[in-house]
């Protein structure tokens, strides 16, 4: 792992932290957040249905979540997180499966946050953060690399 942090310690990393940030974003997202976070949705729907590479359109989904947070160093921190995962991200989100479970749970914390609702927010990103943890240590046999 990058860094030298354990890819098991940025996934607990993230459980704690961007539940949080889906939080604020829900109570301070902007209208024209929500649009943008739709049509970041739209590009990567299209391309899963296309079977492409959706990288970029799954971080920035997430990095304008944190925008939205109001919080500087909440998104300064996820920024590092991005980084020290950025060059394993590629491999674990192409399955098809993880695919189509990505656009799963961001429809639903697309969802809360348009209803400006926290609690929702915060329970769909730690689902979606839980579930993407658990896959890559099952796809990397649990190792902490």
């Amino acid at each position: 792992m990058a860094r030298g942090h354990s890819l098991a310690d940025v996934i607990e990393f993230r459980g704690l932290i961007e539940p949080a940030i889906a939080a604020l974003a829900a109570e301070r997202v902007t209208q024209t957040e929500l649009a943008e976070l739709g049509e970041i949705f739209a590009q990567q729907e299209h391309k899963v249905a296309a079977g492409e590479s959706y990288v970029d359109e799954d971080t920035r989904f997430h990095e304008l979540i944190g925008e939205a947070s109001r919080n500087e160093l909440l998104t300064t921190l996820l920024g590092v997180v991005w980084d020290v995962l950025r060059e394993s991200r590629e491999q674990w989100l192409q399955t098809n499966t993880r695919a189509h479970a990505s656009l799963d749970a961001h429809r639903r914390v697309l969802s809360a946050l348009t209803a400006h609702d926290p609690d929702a927010a915060r329970r769909a990103a730690a689902d979606h953060i839980k579930a993407v943890g658990e896959e890559i240590l099952r796809l990397i046999g649990g190792s902490k690399a």
